[in-house]
């Protein structure tokens, strides 16, 4: 078998859909929202065997913390049957490498099971970083809850976590935000005065960030964006410690531990 890995090009893109949609069992449409937007996001890399695509590996670097880039390791997948060869390793590596090459000063990823921590920092040298908890909240109405634009958002969580060490959205990486919570049932909500991203998963509402101006308020905020979306509970997630969730894998020193990231594109 002859296999070749090489960046993506606009030939791949309904293999690389199929690949996405059979690997991840994701709608195909969040796939070829990603690759639609992938040229403002980022960039790929692709396995081949044979001439048939059987692997991927995005890199997005549309993303930022203060004055560095991060080059995000994201969606890196293996078709069944041709896994155990190396190469979702080979794949990540020259993954991680491209962002590098395109001017990223970090790495970071965040693994899909907690087993996987260790095997990407020997890897591509990262380490767990940020910690999340989570608790279980039934749904209850309470502030106004309304749709938002990727635009709006995108602004409204950036004069909310001014003067905070935080993870900064690119335009594209908000549109893709916002398809990601749309194909599972959620969107991007104003909640009273603060924002929060969301989307169903087994009949909760999944809370994949909540910011207000008062601390105090997220739980209530959650309660009502799960009424909004008509789930009976919503999975709030907080910042956490090393007694927590792993959460975001970088290299070690990238991100200070007090930084917000929430968004992850998981």
């Amino acid at each position: 078998m002859k296999t070749e890995i090489r960046e993506i090009r606009p030939e791949d893109r309904q293999a690389l859909i199929a690949l996405w949609h059979r690997v991840f069992e994701d709608p195909e449409e969040l796939a070829a929202a990603f690759l639609e937007l992938l040229p403002d996001l980022g960039s790929g890399v692709a396995a081949f065997a044979d001439g048939i695509l059987v692997g991927a590996a995005y890199i997005v670097t549309a993303l930022t913390v203060g004055q560095k880039r991060a080059a995000y390791l994201y969606a890196v997948a293996v078709a069944p049957g041709y896994r155990g060869l190396g190469l979702g390793g080979k794949l990540s590596r020259r993954a991680a490498a491209l962002g590098r090459e395109r001017g990223a000063d970090f790495v970071c990823t965040l693994p899909a099971s907690a087993s996987l921590y260790g095997w990407y920092e020997g890897l591509i040298g990262t380490r767990c970083v940020l910690y999340r908890r989570e608790e279980t909240l039934p749904a209850r109405s309470g502030p106004t809850v309304s749709v938002l634009s990727p635009g709006d958002y995108h602004a409204r969580r950036e004069a909310l976590l001014e003067g905070a060490e935080h993870m900064t959205l690119s335009p594209a990486a908000a549109v893709y935000e916002s398809v990601n919570c749309r194909c599972f049932g959620g969107d991007l909500y104003a909640v009273g005065n603060g924002i929060a991203a969301a989307y169903r998963e087994n009949g909760h509402a999944v809370i994949r960030e909540l910011l207000c101006p008062d601390a105090s308020q997220r739980r209530i905020c959650a309660a009502a964006v799960a009424d909004a979306m008509g789930c009976a509970h919503a999975l709030l997630f907080s910042p956490g410690g090393t007694e927590d969730l792993p959460f975001l894998a970088a290299e070690p020193g990238a991100i200070p531990p007090d930084c917000v990231w929430n968004l992850a594109f998981d």
